[in-house]
């Protein structure tokens, strides 16, 4: 009772019981979401993105309720404590346009100067390590399984091209995403997209929006995610710098290193077992790049023409 008290005490909220402690608690104004924060950077990082991707989108980002005074937050004990709307309801995929309308106002803010000297402190983008990746399959070599044979090959071209266009793009600010971007996140409340962020240290790059491609693409279709791309691109231009180092994080073969990782070669079944778990990942990772560069593609012939 004694945090229940304190956010009577600081937020115009009635009627708190827990519903599940200590992240929930129900109100007469719906269910809230508390969340704690160790870090106060981490924390103001967060308030400003929520607040800057809420502006002049359909989207609304679950940001932090305003204390009585007008705070974001409150201190409580040796951390700070935000407080959220929340909802189980999940949007689904099916509005593109809103989905679109709302990740481009993300990636604005996501490269804005504010933005980026906000929160200093962030997830640097990991380095593929090919060679790391060449003597974990070098078991799966011996063994002559085709697939990696050939999804090695691949990787090295992949490398190749996406090394080459962050090497030509390396003046431009990558963007710091929320390191949770998921389609997951996207609740419903009403009719509206209601984005519910992480608490994670943010990363730089756009690692995190591919990874929500190919979740997207899981539960959609390639022509799904061009027409999501298309309607990014009208409120946040990939047709620039951007675009390039967005397709140079798409193309990079993370599902090889990641993959391979996680092979468990304990027996002849579970490596074959891992590997078929493999090759499913290998497939939808070569679909999520062959997709996006044919958007890249048609609009670079849309502009020729």
């Amino acid at each position: 009772m004694e945090l229940i008290n304190a956010l009577e005490k600081e937020y115009e909220l009635y009627g708190m019981r827990w519903k599940e402690k200590p992240h929930i608690i129900l109100t007469d104004y719906g269910e809230k979401r508390i969340r704690y924060w160790s870090e106060s950077e981490s924390m103001r990082w967060h308030i400003s993105w929520r607040d800057e991707s809420s502006k002049g989108s359909g989207a609304v980002p679950d940001r932090m309720i305003r204390t009585k005074s007008g705070e974001p937050a409150i201190k409580y004990g040796n951390r700070w404590l935000t407080v959220h709307d929340h909802t189980e309801t999940l949007y689904g995929c099916e509005d593109v346009e809103r989905w679109g309308q709302f990740i481009g106002t993300l990636l604005n803010a996501a490269v804005s100067v504010k933005n980026q000297e906000v929160f200093m402190k962030q997830i640097e983008p990991p380095v593929f390590d090919l060679n790391h990746c060449m003597t974990l399959a070098q078991k799966y070599f011996e063994a002559n399984f085709q697939c990696m044979v050939t999804s090695i090959k691949e990787s090295k071209q992949r490398l190749e091209f996406s090394r080459a266009i962050k090497n030509r793009m390396r003046n431009h600010a990558l963007p710091v995403l929320d390191k949770e971007l998921s389609v997951k996140n996207g609740k419903k409340i009403f009719h509206f997209l209601f984005y519910q962020g992480g608490e994670s240290l943010p990363v730089k790059g756009y690692l995190p929006l591919r990874k929500f491609m190919v979740e997207w693409l899981e539960q959609t279709s390639p022509s799904s995610l061009k027409r999501l791309l298309t309607e990014v691109n009208k409120h946040f231009s990939l047709e620039q710098e951007q675009g390039l180092l967005l397709l140079a994080e798409v193309v990079m073969p993370w599902e090889l290193y990641d993959c391979l990782d996680q092979l468990d070669n304990s027996s002849l079944e579970r490596m074959i077992d891992g590997l078929k778990r493999y090759e499913d990942c290998w497939e939808k990772n070569r679909t999520l790049v062959k997709t996006v560069t044919e958007w890249f593609d048609e609009k670079r012939r849309k502009v020729a023409l």
